[in-house]
């Protein structure tokens, strides 16, 4: 394998803009000089010119300036290759079973591997006409020769005999934390949990393919500079390293190891990476892992679907914090927040909780509150995906989860996450899971500098990254976004709507709309 090249760097004078540096030091400022490749000078338009000598101009003609968004929790490489290889039945018009079908009749050669997968809307039973799923013998009707699945956001799916068969459903007990639905007869009726982390994955040249087409698109035009991703395979890994080395990986990358999915924690541990290796470009994050699933059946009813018992979890904490890997733990449940908080708690009972910052995945928008001080004992960070609240409603009514107000008062800083799959198009925006904060009704709502802070300098110390990013000030690197419109100058309902006219990764332009 060749050697990674320098990490590439520019000099460029950011001029003539409101620049919201998010540094308490000077929370407001003119103008950036960024010299290779990492800001030199915070201040007026004149300080900055004086010193720009031949570095590019970036004139802002008045636009907002902030920090170039940090995603907390996404799923890049899935959503390229989601964009490429599956079926895409998550717009409007897929209203129903019968447009989806459609979608399936219709599929390309792009869509004409081993599988066949579409993607659809969360809670796709409360959407559709049919206010159903699509069932195993539909789906042997539209797809007869091959295993095929039609995912319903990306833990519920309806799959077809072939796919059950390889997957060894047809007969048995599933395994722990997953659901199969079953007829009046008592057979699978193809309506699945968690059958997501049993898809097949692709090889490193299928997936830079799919980075280098979409990848820009999903990330620098959302102004996101930095995205803390979840591999979907050993390829997605590969892939990273091969764009990394030839110079043509695009945003800054922290990864995390899906345990079991693409190792298991002793493989990883035998290897002696901890947290952190790496460089400003690509970089060890640690181990990610789910406690639940979905927390209910496939179709939205409550359900425990816990994967561990408390002393395996216990124990895996154990054994990951000793090795120097930060661990994400997703949980949807208040009892699966609970037992990841007691899990950390007991793993860093030697040492202190923040040694590593262990997080739970989603904890921000399925915690009890009557956990906040548990929560807070055990020293772990809380993520949240403000677009939960519009793309998993039932019938576009508001869900009253997710107490950001609440935590952020009590001292929280919650860490934001798109969590993009390839599911909900518009949530992969920072910006539209900003406005769905701010603009939420009731008592829980963020202010605008809140909102932001979580997908920059929140995110940024959800990673020990905040010495890099998530701020503009002298030393950090020179990643910005310039905005469309000024989100403190307009009303909440309209930030879901702010663009990003221009991305910066390193003093370069990545991005101009």
């Amino acid at each position: 394998m060749s050697r990674p090249a320098a990490c590439p760097t520019g000099d460029l004078a950011v001029v003539h803009g409101r620049i919201v540096t998010l540094d308490a030091r000077r929370p407001v400022a003119e103008a950036v000089l960024i010299r290779e490749g990492r800001v030199a000078l915070v201040g007026t338009d004149a300080e900055v010119l004086a010193a720009a000598g031949d570095a590019k101009r970036l004139d802002c003609a008045g636009q907002t300036v902030v920090p170039g968004f940090v995603d907390g929790h996404t799923h890049v490489e899935l959503s390229c290759l989601s964009r490429e290889h599956w079926i895409d039945a998550s717009g409007p018009e897929c209203d129903s079973l019968a447009a989806i079908a459609d979608r399936i009749r219709a599929r390309d050669r792009a869509h004409d591997g081993a599988w066949v997968v579409c993607r659809a809307a969360f809670a796709l039973h409360r959407k559709v006409a049919e206010r159903r799923l699509l069932t195993r013998a539909e789906l042997d009707e539209l797809v007869p020769d091959r295993p095929a699945a039609v995912f319903a956001g990306l833990h519920v799916a309806s799959l077809n005999s072939r796919a059950l068969a390889e997957l060894g459903l047809l007969d048995g007990a599933p395994p722990r934390g997953m659901t199969v639905h079953r007829d009046a007869g008592g057979a699978p009726d193809g309506v699945v949990t968690e059958a997501w982390e049993r898809l097949p994955s692709f090889a490193a040249a299928v997936v830079a393919d799919a980075l280098e087409r979409h990848e820009r698109e999903l990330l620098f035009a959302n102004g996101i500079t930095t995205a803390h991703t979840i591999p979907f395979g050993i390829g997605d890994i590969r892939a990273l390293q091969q764009l990394h080395a030839a110079g043509r990986l695009g945003a800054r990358r922290r990864i995390y190891y899906h345990v079991p999915r693409v190792t298991t924690l002793d493989a990883l541990v035998a290897t002696g990476i901890e947290s952190g290796l790496g460089d400003d470009r690509l970089r060890v994050g640690g181990v990610k892992i789910f406690v639940d699933g979905d927390g209910g059946d496939g179709l939205g009813r409550p359900l425990d679907d816990t994967k561990w018992s408390e002393a395996e979890l216990d124990d895996f904490a154990a054994r990951a914090h000793a090795a120097g890997l930060q661990l994400w733990m997703h949980a949807v449940t208040p009892a699966a927040v609970r037992m990841a908080a007691r899990a950390v708690a007991r793993a860093t009972a030697a040492d202190g909780p923040g040694a590593l910052r262990h997080r739970i995945e989603h904890g921000a928008d399925y915690l009890d509150l009557r956990d906040v001080g548990l929560l807070r004992d055990a020293g772990v960070l809380l993520v949240t995906t403000p677009h939960f609240l519009a793309s998993d409603a039932p019938d576009g009514e508001p869900i009253d989860r997710a107490p950001l107000r609440t935590l952020v008062d009590a001292g929280f800083r919650p860490v934001g996450a798109t969590d993009t799959t390839g599911t909900v198009p518009e949530g992969a925006s920072p910006l539209f899971n900003i406005g769905c904060a701010v603009a939420r009704s009731g008592p829980q709502a963020l202010g605008v500098e809140e909102a932001l802070r979580l997908f920059t300098t929140w995110s940024a110390e959800g990673a020990f990254e905040e010495h890099l990013k998530g701020r503009l000030a002298p030393g950090l690197l020179g990643d910005l976004a310039v905005l469309s419109d000024d989100p403190f100058a307009i009303p909440a309902e309209r930030l879901r709507d702010v663009q990003v006219d221009v991305t910066v990764r390193g003093g370069e332009l990545v991005h101009v709309r």
